[in-house]
C-alpha cells in the first residue's frame, strides 16, 4: 500500500473497508482494514492532532459486548518522543486501552 498526499493507491481487499489518515509529507500514512460486516464509526476525536503522527481510530460495535476502540499509530522516527507521549497520554487518560 502506498499513500501519497491526498492521492492514495491501496490494495482493495474484498469484504473490507479501508480507513486511513494521510501523512502531511509526500509519503506515508497509516490505515486500518475493517471487515465490511462490522458496525463501526470513525473516531477522529481520538486523533493525537500531531503533524508528525498518523493515527486513524475506529470504534467497533457489538450487540453482545461493550464497544472496542481500535487504532493504529505511525510515529515519525525523527520527532520528539516526549511530545508524542504527552499527546498519547492525554487521549488515553481515563480509558481502557490494550497496547
Amino acid at each position: 500500500m502506498k499513500l501519497f498526499g491526498d492521492k492514495h493507491t491501496m490494495v482493495n481487499i474484498k469484504g473490507y473497508r479501508f480507513i486511513h489518515r494521510n501523512s502531511l509529507t509526500n509519503a506515508g500514512g497509516a490505515g486500518l482494514y475493517i471487515k465490511s460486516e462490522l458496525m463501526f464509526r470513525e473516531r477522529p476525536d481520538l486523533n493525537l492532532n500531531d503533524d508528525d503522527v498518523e493515527d486513524p481510530w475506529v470504534e467497533l460495535f457489538s450487540p453482545f459486548k461493550e464497544s472496542i476502540i481500535v487504532g493504529t499509530i505511525y510515529f515519525h522516527p525523527n520527532n520528539s518522543v516526549n511530545e508524542f507521549s504527552r499527546n498519547l497520554n492525554t487521549i488515553i487518560k481515563g480509558k481502557h486501552f490494550i497496547f
